[in-house]
């Protein structure tokens, strides 16, 4: 990552703590019954982000944690670790990022789970990577080793 995207990340995550802070001021202001229930989905919210660091991946955790703090997607991590190969990985959700604006939803367990709902880039996943595809979403699954 060079120093211009390290930049554009933090500002990014500078930006939405000030978000959270303000919400914070506001539900302890006007709601203040609701603070436990903000409490524990900022919580949640970095438990997902250590499980995301912890699958030692670093350059595709930054990529899907930006790209999560924009809200231009979600994920969930159910694995300790995956044997997953980290720069390719994290060019397939930057290219994906790139070439849709529909939500996307990664799952990471045994490997990867990607469901983009809307336009996927030919170029992003290989025909063996395809799990299923409708109208409304395409599944993509990259295992580990791959």
């Amino acid at each position: 990552m060079n120093s211009q995207a390290a930049l554009k990340l933090l500002s990014t995550v500078r930006h939405e703590w000030m978000n959270r802070l303000q919400m914070i001021s506001l539900y302890a202001a006007l709601e203040p019954e609701k603070l436990e229930e903000l409490y524990e989905r900022y919580r949640q919210h970095a438990d997902e982000e250590s499980a995301l660091i912890r699958l030692d991946m670093p350059t595709t955790s930054l990529v899907l944690m930006q790209a999560n703090w924009e809200g231009r997607l979600t994920y969930k991590v159910s694995a300790d670790r995956v044997s997953l190969d980290d720069a390719r990985v994290a060019d397939k959700f930057v290219r994906l990022l790139s070439g849709t604006d529909g939500p996307i939803h990664v799952t990471f367990t045994d490997g990867l789970m990607v469901r983009v709902f809307g336009h996927v880039p030919d170029d992003v996943f290989t025909s063996d990577e395809v799990y299923e595809q409708t109208v409304e979403c395409s599944t993509f699954v990259i295992k580990e080793g791959n």
